[in-house]
């Protein structure tokens, strides 16, 4: 009995030591070549470093929902870029087939420096810009630019949905005239619709694709998202364009929108925000499929910085009394909106990113199984 006592103490030694022991952790990317989102919870979900979420010379794909924040964080990434010395000898393109951007006032919410570098694919003689409407158009352009341009580039495609093929603009004649004759024809040139623009897509990213690592550029494909017909589990929604975007996607995020923020002045209740679900279900940089939430203002833009103080103080690296958060390593204390408004008064952007960063490596240390390596 003492034996088998003193072999199970020994057994109970091991099995502890062996869940105390560290496991190494994979090299980290190098960080001059991510590419920042604009949202640090994001470039963590990506890539573990608060620095940058996505990789040069790679394909990203951007589907979502109406109104998830797509176009808003495809434009906050290139300000990004236009701020970061690295971009400096970048072309920034903005392919506006949705004319998505039309709208939204760039140098208020994102900066001169983006406005004087951000540039369409096409211009007309009046310097108008031609965005993609084909997806033919769409291939010619961006092959181009891999082939020709003696620069660097960052390609954003908003959105794929947005175009046509060339195929289509000649079939509307025959479907309509099919359309008097029989409801299969029609049927038949829909499908075929289909099956073309994801025929043409396919075959440009398949060329780009090694081109793009050649010369650390990269391409960003916004996809408008639909219900899927008939879905009665897993994902209800799916995207157009077949199956290139996702098989050549090095990261891909779904971008949903969970509520909208109002404010009542007055008496009167406007919108003046939403909260958006970033999911990360392709992660070829570190296999993670990771999620977060983030703030969009519509005078304001993303919320980074309270992205930032809401994560900190849900995973208790920040204390919280009553309603004060102490955020001990920048030295300062306040309710959530005065931390927040602290932190842009002191200019403490990049420390906070810093701690977010920190913080979020401890988080996911914490969730380690602690076992040995398989394999030396």
């Amino acid at each position: 009995m003492p034996e088998i006592r003193r072999r199970r103490s020994d057994l109970t030694e091991q099995v502890e030591a062996a869940a105390e022991k560290k496991t190494e952790r994979p090299a980290p990317t190098d960080t001059s070549l991510l590419i920042p989102s604009g949202v640090t919870l994001l470039n963590c979900a990506c890539s573990d470093d608060p620095a940058g979420a996505f990789v040069l010379g790679q394909i990203v794909t951007l589907p979502g929902g109406s109104v998830g924040g797509k176009t808003m964080l495809a434009i906050t990434m290139l300000a990004e870029c236009s701020a970061d010395k690295r971009f400096d000898e970048y072309d920034l393109y903005y392919d506006d087939g949705e004319e998505a951007a039309s709208s939204i006032d760039i140098p208020y919410l994102f900066g001169s420096k983006l406005k004087d570098r951000i540039k369409a694919p096409a211009y007309d003689e009046e310097g108008i810009p031609i965005p993609s409407e084909t997806i033919q158009d769409f291939k010619g352009r961006i092959l181009r630019l891999v082939k020709e341009s003696d620069k660097p580039f960052i390609y954003i495609l908003d959105s794929l949905d947005a175009l046509t093929t060339a195929e289509e603009i000649e079939k509307e004649y025959k479907k309509a005239i099919a359309a008097a004759k029989s409801a299969e024809a029609v049927s038949e040139l829909k499908g075929s619709y289909k099956t073309e623009k994801a025929k043409h897509l396919g075959e440009a990213l398949r060329m780009i694709n090694g081109k793009l690592k050649k010369t650390k550029s990269a391409l960003f494909i916004v996809q408008q998202t639909r219900d899927k017909i008939g879905a009665t589990f897993g994902k209800q929604t799916t995207t157009s364009g077949g199956h290139a975007p996702f098989y050549y996607s090095f990261h891909q995020v779904w971008l949903t929108k969970t509520n909208n923020h109002t404010r009542t002045v007055g008496g009167i209740k406007k919108k003046i925000g939403s909260r958006t679900l970033a999911e990360v279900t392709k992660n070829k940089l570190n296999g993670k499929m990771q999620e977060i939430e983030f703030d969009i203002y519509y005078d304001y833009g993303i919320d980074d910085v309270a992205a930032n103080v809401d994560f900190l103080t849900a995973c208790k690296w920040w204390k919280k009394e009553k309603e004060t958060i102490i955020a001990h390593d920048l030295n300062m204390k306040a309710g959530r909106a005065g931390l927040i408004e602290k932190i842009e008064k002191e200019q403490a952007e990049k420390e906070l990113q810093k701690i977010t960063g920190k913080a979020w490596l401890e988080v996911e240390e914490s969730m380690r199984i602690g076992r040995s390596r398989r394999f030396e």
